[in-house]
């Protein structure tokens, strides 16, 4: 069992390094959270706009072109992800 382990003290330029990537990517998932809570905001409150502006009976095809619409982008952006992988 000769099996050699790496001993060296890790530099000081290598934890600045890593702190700043930890504080990058922390940024990171704190913007992806704010996004996530504006995203669902905005989706309800466009539902209330159209309940709000259009007449009861035209509402729920309104509401079907919008559902349309958000499931396209939705489907868009899973493919772009996918195909990225």
């Amino acid at each position: 069992m000769s099996e050699t382990l790496d001993m060296r003290p890790e530099t000081k330029v290598e934890k600045t390094s890593d702190l700043g990537e930890n504080f990058k990517k922390g940024i990171f998932l704190i913007s992806m959270l704010l996004l996530l809570v504006a995203t669902f905001q905005l989706y309800f409150s466009i539902e209330r706009i159209i309940d709000t502006w259009f007449e009861y009976q035209y509402a729920m095809i309104f509401k079907a072109v919008y559902y349309l619409f958000v499931l396209l982008i939705s489907l868009y952006i899973i493919r772009l992800y996918i195909v990225k992988r």
